[in-house]
């Protein structure tokens, strides 16, 4: 009977990657060190602080409904504000990332497109509704332009990339016919990218939901406000009904956008 030789265990890490992952630990363990510092945190006074929330979060899940009707009235404005802002950034990025899309267009207008875009991008969405409040005053609409672009510099990214996912010999065929720009556009790239386009306007329909909740903490209105002034009125048992129809908004939609992108990528393979 031959026995199986039994190996010992084989370290394949290099010493190099070895040190790399010690030093990364470092690093990262001096920079948690450095933030707690820089917070001015009392960590002594963290069970304190648990406790506070524990006593918070179980007052706000008796909930109060007395308000019902002003609390489903601010959702509808937020999702209002979230359906406008999706339709109008998708309506300008569409146009828009057929200039931003690198093979199908030029190559600095298409840079300079995306750099724009990674700009607008960059800064948070609630900060631009900060800026519009300001010279618009309040009210949901500084919060459906604020929304507004920032979708409109995410779809655009998400746009271009599938425009230039598309095969180059079919805009090459296209092209050898003598077919105009707008023809190629229309015949070689839509049809190969519009379930794609149907999918990320879901999904940032999704994110928009989300963000119009929180907007009203800046003044654009909708449910954050409510949520917002049950908080600091000390009103828990109010704000709690409030999270609650923020969750099930947000996540009834999440749900319906999911069986609807299923049931495109089931069709798109059909």
């Amino acid at each position: 009977m031959i026995k199986n030789t039994v190996t010992k265990n084989i370290d394949i890490t290099s010493k190099k990657q070895k040190n790399f992952l010690r030093i990364t630990i470092l690093i990262v363990f001096i920079i948690y060190v450095i933030s707690i510092v820089n917070l001015d945190l009392k960590l002594n006074l963290g069970l304190e602080y648990f406790l506070k929330a524990v006593d918070i979060m179980f007052r706000m899940i008796h909930f109060d409904l007395s308000e019902w009707n002003d609390v489903i009235s601010a959702a509808l404005t937020s999702l209002s504000v979230a359906v406008l802002a999706t339709i109008i950034s998708a309506v300008f990025a569409f146009f828009m990332s057929f200039i931003a899309a690198s093979n199908v267009s030029n190559s600095f207008v298409s840079k300079v497109c995306k750099g724009v875009a990674a700009w607008i991008r960059a800064v948070p969405t609630i900060i631009w509704t900060l800026i519009f409040v300001a010279y618009l005053g309040l009210g949901p609409f500084p919060g459906v332009l604020g929304l507004s672009l920032h979708s409109f510099a995410y779809l655009l990214k998400a746009f271009s990339q599938s425009i230039e996912e598309v095969k180059k010999e079919n805009i090459e065929a296209l092209r050898a016919t003598g077919a105009s720009w707008v023809l190629v556009m229309t015949k070689a790239i839509l049809p190969s990218i519009v379930t794609s386009l149907i999918s990320w306007i879901a999904l940032r329909f999704e994110i928009n939901v989300a963000e119009s909740s929180i907007l009203g903490f800046v003044g654009a209105g909708g449910i954050g406000h409510e949520v917002s002034s049950n908080m600091r009125g000390f009103q828990f048992e109010k704000a709690g009904f409030v999270v609650l129809v923020v969750f099930l908004m947000s996540f009834g939609i999440e749900m319906i956008f999911h069986r609807f992108k299923l049931n495109v990528d089931k069709n798109q393979f059909k």
